[in-house]
């Protein structure tokens, strides 16, 4: 029997969205799902919820489920495969991850959120929640290098956590400063 030397027999050598791409140190938070999410799609918290973003910041992109994880390990299945929602859902905060892309991008490229969750190349102005280590065309996958980022605004976009303000503190009249710690006060 002659064995086939077919390279995209079992790959087409992308890595498939929601995989993590790299042997860097990354950072990792289990959520739930608040909607249906993609592989390797962008997510926010909303209501305490991890549901798909819409723009940048965002919270982290979603990881693949591991073949263990899989109902049915058939290409059909694993193909159109994704989180429920209820689900629990590991999320990427920092580190290297394959994401799907909406355009075509170049490495080195930074990157940004399409209003589907999806990255694409970012334009002037647009948040940046990342930067592309590969080029990758339309519809398949490219290499992520994302950071967790503290913005001023939500990332949540939840209209509820609005007070990004420090709170107001009454200084003390007396202005007395508190005694060193080990040591007692007098009353004098």
């Amino acid at each position: 029997m002659a064995i086939l030397d077919d390279p995209e027999l079992y790959s087409d050598g992308n890595l498939s969205a929601g995989k993590i791409a790299t042997l860097e140190n990354y950072s990792i938070n289990t959520v739930t799902a608040g909607a249906d999410l993609k592989f390797g799609q962008a997510v926010v918290i909303k209501d305490g919820l991890a549901v798909p973003a819409t723009k940048a910041p965002i919270f982290g992109v979603v990881l693949k489920r591991q073949w263990t994880e899989s109902i049915d390990f058939v290409p059909e299945e694993m193909e159109n495969d994704h989180w429920y929602k209820g689900n629990a859902v590991d999320v990427l905060r920092d580190g290297t991850i394959a994401v799907p892309i909406s355009e075509d991008v170049n490495e080195n490229e930074n990157a940004t959120v399409d209003a589907d969750g999806n990255f694409k190349a970012a334009s002037a102005g647009d948040k940046i929640v990342g930067v592309f280590l590969s080029s990758g065309d339309k519809g398949n996958t490219a290499i992520l290098q994302t950071r967790v980022v503290f913005d001023s605004a939500n990332a949540d976009n939840n209209s509820g956590n609005t007070n990004l303000t420090a709170p107001d503190v009454k200084q003390d009249p007396s202005n007395k400063q508190a005694a060193p710690s080990g040591t007692q006060e007098t009353g004098k």
